[in-house]
């Protein structure tokens, strides 16, 4: 008898480790990369430090499943956060670093934090972004240097930074990325030494301490001009990994299910 409860002990315990592995094998690559509601977090930490006049962002709740039905939010097929439109929302306060934890974050043309009254330093954490495509932090209050960071997503496109209250020189590594279509830092108060700018598109204008000394085709050059602002594809690698994923995942539950069927044969 007690051989016996043995066994059905040791059958019962295999059984839920067995069902256990099943159930963490069937989250979602949200789940399994980041861990539950953490881009929820990264966006309510945003929210929190920001002033919100007409309440767009009034159902950024921290109770929710995902972000994707929110306001001003933009996800992917597999819910994880690909842009924040929040333009000429009267938006006032600092830009969180939690920003930077919204690693599929790429922006959207034209749904953009630009013409909103955003002040402080620009986060650095941006540079984490390594999907971003579009950045538009155009006509805010944003104060301080450049961060070099911003040189670090690959995919990068489009870069807005003027009209605000910018300082410094514009960082080397910045200047080198030679895959920006537009490079816009005008109407700021940067200063020189002034590296030569890589981008199809730059416009350094109303920066008084560089174009004062400067002729105006310096300042604002294209060479050449794009014709439209359009992105290119997203990486064509996104799909394989995302399926490659999915397929470790369920080859490991199909082995884990075997192994139980042959744990209950030969019991």
């Amino acid at each position: 008898m007690v051989h016996r409860r043995r066994e059905v002990k040791k059958s019962y315990v295999m059984f839920s480790s067995t069902f256990f592995w099943i159930f963490f094998l069937c989250l979602s690559p949200a789940e399994l990369i980041h861990g539950v509601n953490f881009e929820i977090l990264a966006l309510v930490d945003i929210k929190s430090s920001l002033i919100d006049p007409h309440g767009v962002l009034v159902n950024w709740d921290s109770t929710a499943v995902d972000p994707c039905s929110w306001n001003l939010i933009t996800c992917s097929a597999d819910n994880f956060v690909l842009s924040i439109g929040g333009a000429n929302q009267d938006l006032s306060g600092t830009l969180a670093s939690s920003i930077g934890n919204l690693t599929y974050l790429e922006t959207v043309y034209k749904r953009l934090l630009q013409n909103n009254y955003f002040t402080g330093n620009i986060p650095p954490e941006i540079g984490k972004l390594m999907k971003l495509k579009t950045l538009d932090l155009s006509n805010n209050n944003f104060s301080g240097v450049i961060p070099s960071t911003l040189s670090h997503p690959t995919y990068f496109q489009y870069l807005k930074l003027n009209n605000n209250s910018l300082t410094g020189t514009i960082p080397t590594s910045v200047a080198n990325m030679t895959r920006l279509i537009l490079l816009d830092l005008s109407y700021n108060n940067l200063s020189c030494p002034v590296p030569i700018l890589h981008a199809n598109t730059f416009n350094v204008m109303g920066n008084p301490q560089i174009c004062s000394t400067r002729t105006e085709e310096y300042c604002n050059m294209t060479h050449p001009k794009p014709t439209s602002l359009t992105f290119s594809s997203s990486d064509p690698s996104d799909g394989r990994t995302i399926n490659q994923k999915f397929a470790v995942q369920f080859g490991l539950s199909l082995a884990c299910i075997c192994l139980l069927i042959i744990g209950f044969g030969l019991n």
